[in-house]
């Protein structure tokens, strides 16, 4: 963990160089600033994943705090307009991209293309990645073929049935998700269910009605942890944080609802207090493999259920995680002792170095 303390305190003089040469541009959703364009509402979804004011706050003063100047856009396509205004020689901005508003797929990978297009640096990893850690069936099976452990996965398509005829046999334990959604956003406790007729026809109906295919994938009853990642050259991950729920560290058979992140209501614990170094350091290995697969850039997260046998499985991959100071990310940087505002002087340090 030394390299990693040491990688992140670097970057406090890093940061201070970087201020010479760029204004950070902070681009993010908020629960009561993004609704709004030219004075008009506009459509969202309304499970988002938008930051609360609190949130917002945290966040602005941690880049603040780590001695940038800041601005900020509630709403991409506001700074897209504010960016063509300005000569595209004289654009010293820096985007830090939490943006994230749009009801489709591929609404996350909106900034980093026009940032690639503009030669804009920014946070993060680019479109192809982003939109890549959405779609969660496709990233579970091309990582299955790299040996990554993960759980059994069938989709069913409102229009062509279930994906190559393949369905879960009776009696499977199941947990069922919407197809390309994070931050638990369309899961609750009936999300865990035995599949029989019943549960067949529910999961018909509710792709159907929602004209949207269902993911449906072998639950894994255990613990859950989040791995943080730091990329430079290659990936760095920190000790895996426990989620517990209701001061429950063995989760069994709950799980991290939309509900729960919502409205944070969950803590975190450190792994390896409740499982064995072993495990945590094989988690932690797992994490930097999916990180050089999927291709993440200068942070992520990989998130892991870990059975009552103690075998890992990837549930989902978060290419722009969240840093606030209730996240998995905070509390890892609090565990070594640093700063909260050290995440972000080292999340831009990280960024300004890629290729």
């Amino acid at each position: 963990m030394n390299e990693i303390e040491n990688l992140i305190k670097n970057f406090r003089s890093v940061a201070a160089q970087l201020k010479k040469e760029y204004h950070i541009s902070l681009l993010t959703n908020t629960r009561s600033n993004t609704r709004e364009l030219n004075n008009t509402l506009i459509s969202y979804s309304d499970n988002n994943e938008f930051f609360n004011d609190k949130e917002f706050d945290e966040v602005f003063e941690g880049i603040k705090r780590a001695d940038f100047f800041v601005e900020t856009f509630f709403n991409e396509i506001e700074f897209i307009l504010e960016v063509l205004k300005q000569s595209y020689f004289k654009n010293k901005r820096f985007v830090y991209n939490l943006s994230r508003n749009g009801q489709h797929i591929g609404k996350k990978s909106l900034i980093p293309s026009f940032c690639d297009l503009m030669s804009i640096p920014y946070t993060g990893s680019d479109a192809l990645v982003i939109s890549l850690s959405r779609a969660k069936y496709v990233y579970t099976k091309y990582l299955e073929i790299h040996n990554v452990k993960v759980p059994d996965s069938w989709v069913y398509h409102p229009s062509n049935g279930w994906l190559s005829g393949n369905r879960p046999q009776l009696d499977t334990k199941i947990i069922i998700k919407p197809m390309h959604e994070s931050a638990s956003i369309g899961l609750s406790e009936t999300s865990i269910k035995l599949f029989d007729s019943n549960t067949e026809l529910k999961i018909i109906n509710d792709s159907k009605e929602k004209n949207s295919p269902i993911l449906v994938q072998q639950f894994i009853e255990g613990y859950e942890c989040e791995v943080p990642l730091l990329i430079s050259s290659r990936p760095h991950a920190l000790n895996p944080i426990g989620i517990s729920i209701n001061g429950e560290n063995h989760l069994k058979q709950s799980i991290l609802t939309y509900d729960h992140s919502f409205n944070d209501g969950y803590n975190f614990y450190s792994l390896d207090k409740e499982l064995s170094c072993s495990i945590s350091e094989k988690v932690k290995a797992t994490a930097i493999d999916i990180a050089q697969l999927v291709g993440l850039r200068s942070y992520g997260r990989v998130d892991f259920r870990i059975d009552n046998q103690g075998v890992a499985y990837l549930m989902d991959i978060a290419a722009s995680p969240y840093t606030t100071k209730h996240s998995s990310f905070a509390y890892a940087f609090n565990q070594m002792g640093l700063e909260y505002h050290d995440i972000y002087s080292t999340i831009i340090g990280l960024s300004t170095k890629i290729d």
